[in-house]
């Protein structure tokens, strides 16, 4: 798999932040906007698919392209609210693929 980035996934464990690891990933963003009767709402996500078929990351999580570790004060971290494991067909094609908003 062609990867574009490496994600760092958090986890809030007893109301503090855990980086659970860095992984390479494909990192597609779509960082949009809508209107609504009330008001302009963010609706951006993120499609994120890591070749690591064992990595730790489940729906709640939270996502960042950017080296959480590094700064503790990342922006941009997006909630998991999908994780599909893909292991169907060769070891070259598992993968997970990571809906996060």
């Amino acid at each position: 798999m062609v990867t574009n980035a490496i994600c760092t996934v958090v986890r809030v464990v007893n109301n503090n932040y855990t980086v659970i690891g860095a992984y390479p990933c494909m990192w597609q963003e779509t960082d949009a906007y809508n209107v609504k009767k009330y008001g302009a709402v963010n609706a951006g996500s993120a499609a994120v698919y890591l070749p690591d078929i064992n990595a730790d990351i489940v729906k709640g999580d939270y996502i960042t392209r950017s080296d959480y570790a590094a700064d503790m004060g990342a922006v941009g971290l997006l909630k998991v609210v999908s994780v599909a494991r893909c292991n169907y067909g060769t070891a070259d094609m598992h993968h997970i693929e990571i809906i996060a908003k």
